[in-house]
């Protein structure tokens, strides 16, 4: 069963990267004064939400008097078969980039995109305005013969990277859709006294004009849901959660929003993880990236930091059939990691 799943926000959203206010460790930073907000949920994040709200609308999760998160009947050895139910439909795994993990019965969830009205937006392409144009290499010495490229038109000064791109190519700049909420505080010491550690500047992010973000949830069976808040996001903001059937997925309804340019590559439409081998098969890679960790479930302590391309990125490629086959990675496409759309050169 496949469902279109929209999240409306009721509040300013603070969605956490590595590094919010806790410092860099590899710069030897234990504390950060100013922290952004990231313009997207994490999928990860967007798999917990989903796996709670299961669990509560399903009745397998009921809330404790003092704010708890318990077995519904109340047992916590995990021997009863609220807790068998609860496994079937959630799964019990904690998510990991490195392997498939029991996700219950989930089967899929889409990239988040933005919904304004009645228009679908992903992150346009990088290389939307420019055209990728190779350099003559055979008077370059290098140690190993490589493909050069020039974006035909490209100034790095002029150059703004966020856009959106609908269905129907209608273009939005970011600043049409997320308007910037800033807060300034100063925590106390227990005695009230400034604490000079304790001034920090935070930017979160709000949606503009009734845009709202949406994706795509693929089930074993019918949901059993209903609308209902739910709160996402560092600072646990509340958001309107509706569910509705869906015929689209991700794919079919972006698969020609992307135009082709005379160079085959891949377009990002979500973080993604790339292997050695993978960027052994690119020419040239216009991306950015973001470094995430996660927390082990077992002892609380950060996972190892792994580097994502962000969404929009470009991978040129000679070779995009292997570069396609080694990019799908079946365990993180299932959370919404690693999609991405291949176009063949023109």
């Amino acid at each position: 069963m496949r469902y279109l799943v929209r999240l409306k926000p009721m509040e300013p959203f603070f969605f956490g990267g590595e590094y919010t206010f806790g410092g860099d460790d590899s710069r030897k930073e234990t504390l950060r004064y100013s922290a952004s907000s990231t313009y997207f949920p994490q999928q990860t994040a967007l798999l917990g939400m989903i796996r709670k709200t299961l669990l509560v609308q399903n009745k397998n999760l009921t809330m404790h008097l003092r704010g708890e998160w318990v077995d519904s009947t109340g047992k916590q050895n995990g021997g009863g078969k609220n807790y068998h139910d609860a496994i079937k439909l959630a799964g019990k795994d904690a998510f990991l980039y490195e392997k498939a993990t029991d996700l219950g019965s989930i089967q899929e969830i889409s990239p988040v995109f933005i919904t304004k009205g009645d228009e679908n937006y992903i992150v346009n392409a990088k290389d939307s305005d420019y055209e990728p144009r190779l350099l003559e290499t055979s008077k370059m010495r290098t140690l190993k013969e490589q493909k050069a490229f020039i974006l035909k038109g490209f100034k790095a000064k002029e150059y703004k990277e966020n856009k959106f791109v609908s269905t129907t190519q209608k273009t939005l700049s970011y600043d049409d859709v997320f308007e910037k909420i800033y807060t300034v505080g100063i925590e106390k010491t227990t005695d009230q006294a400034n604490n000079d550690d304790g001034f920090f500047q935070k930017t979160s992010y709000m949606l503009k004009n009734a845009a709202h973000f949406s994706f795509y949830l693929e089930v074993e069976d019918a949901l059993h849901w209903k609308n209902a808040y739910v709160s996402l996001g560092a600072d646990q903001s509340s958001f309107m959660l509706e569910v509705e059937p869906a015929v689209d997925t991700f794919e079919t309804l972006f698969e020609n929003t992307l135009s082709s340019k005379k160079i085959s590559r891949v377009v990002l439409t979500s973080e993604t993880l790339l292997s050695q081998e993978a960027y052994e098969m690119c020419n040239f890679v216009f991306a950015s990236r973001k470094t995430y960790r996660q927390l082990n479930a077992k002892n609380g302590q950060k996972s190892k930091r792994y580097y994502l391309l962000e969404r929009g990125g470009i991978l040129y490629t000679d070779n995009l059939d292997a570069l396609v086959a080694t990019l799908s990675q079946p365990h993180l496409q299932k959370v919404g990691i690693n999609k991405f759309i291949a176009i063949k050169g023109a």
